[in-house]
């Protein structure tokens, strides 16, 4: 079995135990407000070790004043997991896992961590959801 259907198949175990949408290299959380947020995920190899990104789009950068952008940055440093990030002109929170190491639990929590936080950075940051 190769990396990316081991993954596969463990995220597709998280996501059955909580009740997510899985489609291809994407997990879908709806929140109990209505609210949507959307983690997508990519294998990749680094330095030998195949790793699992998760990321989330909170806005595009067009968006975002240059100040508040700068503040939602230093925020990275009190985030207990993941990352803020600059990903093409959107906003997003990333995450890395080693693909070989992870089960459905550490995914189903990296997962739930970011929508939630992400979710709650677009609120504030945007407003009503546009999902």
């Amino acid at each position: 079995m190769s990396q990316r259907e081991r993954f596969e198949r463990v995220c597709r175990e998280a996501c059955e135990a909580e009740g997510w949408e899985l489609s291809e290299g994407v997990v879908t959380l709806v929140f109990e407000d209505g609210r949507r947020q959307v983690v997508d995920f990519e294998l990749f190899a680094f330095e030998g070790q195949e790793l699992v990104r998760l990321f989330t789009t909170i806005g595009s950068t067009v968006r975002i004043d240059p100040m508040r952008l700068e503040s939602a940055l230093r925020l990275n440093f009190g985030l207990p997991h993941g990352a803020l990030a600059v990903k093409k002109d959107n906003l997003v929170m990333v995450d890395t896992l080693m693909a070989e190491r992870c089960d459905a639990g550490e995914v189903a929590a990296a997962v739930r961590y970011l929508g939630e936080t992400a979710d709650h950075f677009e609120k504030t940051m945007f407003g009503p959801d546009r999902h």
